[in-house]
């Protein structure tokens, strides 16, 4: 049978409740660039790096684990989804104590004390948010994930809208944070909904199921909060040494290029349920692995070719219509960052493979050179060069982590990054998108 149905399909939906949510997030950015300003938007952004950080902290890659194991054995899935969500609930919990702390404790953390406990109930939100994802991606129905996205998104926009046009004077950053937690807090109810009306749950931990699953994510938390770290890294140095509006400037060309890295994301999501199931044989004797790796790459790199040529172009247009004539500094730091969005594009596909072989220490180990890297360029290099330096470490970054992944795969697993996509794009138009 072929695979194209549900990849199209799941890729498809993705990318079309991503343009929604894209559509309104623009909109809501350029209100509150317009209403925040440089600083107050750089205050924003540096209290949701802290609130993305702790997201990745509370998964600990355990969503990724529980999709794979999940996707391999139809059996188990009642107690995977319970355990996925109680476990999530604890250290979601544990993650909010730590940023009271954090909070309550660091000088650079302590003005921002009441948004940033706000976003620590977001957090809560956000992670049983996720956790529900686990049966959308195993059963193949990534629509309601998206559905979940575009309906947040849509309500933080009229909500926003509505204090704007009805309590302006009520407006500061811990009531826009409020706004963005009861936009979620609608999200979770019906993403538990939907799941409840495609599967079963088991709230009992089978302490067998929980060890393997926690043994299994232990590598690969360490791997996504050593990436979240670096992503995030560059936001806290910048305000630590050049202030909220430096960050604000950078914030805001990283907000695009976070939205950008996401077509790469929903591609290799939706194919690593697959790439899982297919990946019993880890030898470099696997030849449908090859094919779909192979095919993946000359896709990305279409894409990731096109996105690069049209941010160039239209970089001053973007940043005009999302931040204002306040934020022009950001066109520059935009036209550099597009092309670690473009490497980004190749690591998504070389990071989900390895984890779906099993190869986790390897991304650990990968993550962890990347994380000193980045963290001696931008001390470095952010006193003297502010934002400049951290759009200029980022492409570094992504780069020295598609060298390291690529030859690892290359060598182990005989995955090499395409250069055949010319045959890929033919094939594409010969079969209507049935390439897989």
């Amino acid at each position: 049978m072929s695979l194209f149905p549900k990849v199209a399909k799941n890729t498809i939906v993705q990318i079309l409740g991503r343009a929604g949510v894209i559509f309104t997030t623009i909109i809501t950015t350029a209100l509150l660039t317009r209403l925040l300003g440089t600083t107050g938007y750089g205050n924003y952004i540096f209290v949701i790096s802290v609130l993305m950080f702790f997201v990745t902290i509370s998964d600990w890659g355990t969503s990724m684990i529980f999709v794979r194991e999940a996707s391999k054995i139809e059996s188990s899935q009642s107690p995977l989804f319970g355990g996925a969500l109680v476990i999530r609930l604890v250290s979601s919990l544990v993650c909010l104590v730590f940023i009271t702390l954090i909070a309550t404790i660091f000088p650079l953390f302590r003005p921002l004390f009441i948004p940033i406990e706000i976003t620590g109930l977001v957090l809560i939100l956000i992670s049983l948010k996720t956790s529900l994802s686990v049966v959308f991606q195993t059963k193949l129905r990534f629509e309601f994930m998206a559905m979940v996205d575009v309906l947040i998104s849509i309500l933080f926009l009229i909500f926003l809208l509505l204090v704007f046009l009805f309590a302006r004077q009520l407006i500061n950053l811990s009531t826009i944070l409020m706004l963005y937690f009861f936009s979620n807090l609608v999200g979770i109810g019906l993403s538990f909904f939907w799941a409840r009306e495609l599967a079963n749950f088991t709230y009992h931990l089978d302490p067998d199921l929980t060890r393997k699953i926690l043994r299994e994510s232990l590598p690969t938390g360490a791997l996504l909060i050593l990436f979240s770290v670096y992503n995030r890294l560059d936001i806290i140095i910048l305000q630590g040494m050049k202030g909220p509006e430096a960050v604000g400037i950078y914030g805001l060309a990283y907000k695009v290029h976070d939205n950008l890295i996401l077509g790469a994301a929903y591609l290799t999501g939706a194919l690593f349920p697959v790439i899982a199931k297919i990946s019993v044989d880890h030898t470099k004797e696997n030849p449908i692995l090859k094919e779909i790796y192979r095919k993946t790459f000359d896709i990305l790199f279409i894409a990731a070719v096109g996105i690069l040529l049209t941010v160039i172009i239209l970089a001053p247009l973007i940043i005009s219509i999302i931040g204002g004539p306040d934020f022009s500094n950001s066109v520059i730091a935009l036209r550099i960052l597009v092309f670690a969005t473009f490497i980004a594009y190749f690591n998504h596909l070389t990071g989900y493979t390895l984890i779906a072989l099993g190869k986790q220490k390897v991304s650990l180990s990968i993550a962890i050179m990347a994380l000193f890297f980045n963290l001696g360029a931008n001390i470095l290099l952010i006193p003297n060069f502010s934002y400049l330096a951290a759009a200029f470490n980022t492409i570094a970054t992504e780069g020295l982590v598609f060298v390291l992944t690529s030859l690892y795969l290359a060598k182990k697993f005989d995955l090499r990054p395409s250069i055949t996509f010319p045959k890929t794009l033919i094939e594409i138009f010969k079969t209507k998108g049935k390439i897989f």
